[in-house]
C-alpha cells in the first residue's frame, strides 16, 4: 500500500510540475519564474520550436504585412519579442521600411535575438509596464505570449496605450485543449472580443490565425504563376 501510495504521489507531483513549468510556463509562480525560464532555455528555443524562415513569412510576415499596406514606415513595436522571431520576418519582406522595436523581459533571449537581427533596437522591461509614450506606435504586435502575462487584460490596455490614432494591434489567444490548463488566462473567442471592445478599439478582428494565412495565400497564388516560388 506504501509504495502504491509513493507511486501516485510522485506522478501527481511530476504532472503538476510538468503542467506550472511546461504548460503554464510558470505563469501561476510569478513573472520572476517565467523570465528564469526562458532565461534558462533561450540558446536552445530556437531549435526547440524549430522555426522554418518560409513558415514564419508565410503565417507572420504576409497576413501582417498586407494590414500594414505597402511601404509602411512607421514604428512597430514587438511585445515579447523574444529570440526576434516576427521582427527577423517582417524585415524579410519586400517594401517595409518601418522601425521595428523588440521588447522583453527576459535578457538572454534579448542576446539570442541581437546575435541573429545585429541592427534590431532592442529594450528589456516589463510588458505591463512599457517604457513608450502613449499613442507613439503605429503598430504594436504580442504573439504567444499574452496569455504568460500577470494580468492579461491590463496587459492588453497597456498595449493599446501604445497605440497611435488608427494604428494597428496584433496579438493572439492560445486556444485548444492546453488552453483549458491555464484558467484565467485565456478567453473564449467570445469572451475575447467583448474584452477588446472595451478598450479604444475599432474594426476588431477574431479568428483563428491559419484562417488569415489561407485567406493571404489564396490571393498570392492569384498574384504569381504557382509553378513559381512564392515570395515576399
Amino acid at each position: 500500500m506504501a509504495w502504491t501510495l509513493g507511486i501516485g504521489l510522485t506522478v501527481g507531483v511530476g504532472l503538476f510540475l510538468y503542467w506550472q513549468l511546461i504548460i503554464a510556463e510558470g505563469v501561476y509562480l510569478g513573472q520572476k519564474v517565467v523570465t528564469l525560464l526562458y532565461d534558462r532555455v533561450a540558446p536552445r528555443y530556437n531549435d526547440i520550436k524549430e522555426f522554418d524562415e518560409q513558415e514564419e513569412l508565410r503565417f507572420l510576415a504576409w497576413p501582417l504585412g498586407r494590414a500594414l499596406g505597402d511601404a509602411f514606415d512607421g514604428i512597430l513595436i514587438d511585445v515579447a519579442t523574444g529570440t526576434g522571431r516576427l521582427p527577423a520576418a517582417m524585415l524579410k519582406m519586400a517594401g517595409f521600411q518601418g522601425v521595428i522595436i523588440g521588447v522583453d523581459h527576459s535578457r538572454r533571449m534579448l542576446a539570442v535575438a541581437r546575435c541573429s537581427i545585429p541592427g534590431l533596437p532592442l529594450v528589456v522591461a516589463d510588458a505591463m509596464h512599457l517604457p513608450f509614450p502613449t499613442g507613439g506606435a503605429q503598430t504594436v504586435t504580442c504573439l504567444e505570449a499574452l496569455e504568460f502575462f500577470p494580468r492579461p487584460q491590463a496587459g492588453l490596455q497597456e498595449l493599446t496605450r501604445l497605440l497611435a490614432p488608427d494604428g494597428l494591434l496584433l496579438t493572439t489567444n492560445r486556444i485548444g485543449w492546453d488552453a483549458k490548463l491555464m484558467p484565467g488566462r485565456t478567453w473564449s473567442p467570445h469572451k475575447l472580443r467583448a474584452v477588446l471592445a472595451g478598450l479604444p478599439l475599432k474594426n476588431i478582428a477574431v479568428t483563428p490565425w491559419l484562417n488569415i494565412y489561407q485567406q493571404v495565400w489564396a490571393q498570392k497564388k492569384q498574384m504569381w504563376m504557382p509553378d513559381k516560388d512564392i515570395r515576399a
